[in-house]
């Protein structure tokens, strides 16, 4: 078979990964749970979620034009609005109210109230009585071996 090796152009190695089908389209508009997972999520800070929000907005509204396939792009951009509104509002309540973090990263196996009152293993590990004495002192006192009457009737004194 005869090969022409006479091309008047330069031919461009087309470089495409058919198989990676990850990349995003004008086909593959973005999701309600990438929404949903910039707005609950807590892996980055909310500056870098509203940023994100707003990155996926712009792309979507300079898309709008395209082929959404089944999608609506107007609600996409309406829910998009929605969860950045949320989530400046969220930012706005901790701004005045300050930081829940500390509440919500609580144990609350770190409570005695939210233990059982005979669970004495774990109250004193809560308590940590040992940790208040040093270590000449004598430590919390033994209330179950210790005499509890007055000095003058002390068994082991007479």
């Amino acid at each position: 078979m005869v090969q022409h090796h006479h091309n008047p152009g330069s031919i461009v190695p087309q470089e495409t990964s058919f198989d990676n089908s990850d990349t995003p389209g004008i086909a593959q508009p973005y999701s309600q749970t990438e929404i949903e997972e910039l707005l609950y999520g807590d892996d980055r800070p909310v500056e870098d979620r509203l940023a994100r929000l707003r990155d996926m907005r712009d792309e979507l509204v300079t898309r709008e034009s395209g082929d959404f396939g089944d999608e609506d792009p107007a609600a996409m951009i309406e829910e998009l609005d929605r969860a950045m509104a949320e989530l400046q509002r969220d930012a706005q309540n901790a701004d005045e109210t300050g930081s829940a973090d500390a509440l919500m990263s609580a144990d609350p196996a770190d409570h005695l109230d939210a233990l059982a009152p005979d669970d004495v293993d774990a109250r004193d590990a809560l308590i940590g009585e040992e940790e208040f004495y040093e270590e000449d002192e004598d430590g919390p006192v033994d209330d179950d071996h210790v005499w509890q009457g007055s000095d003058e009737f002390k068994p082991d004194l007479h």
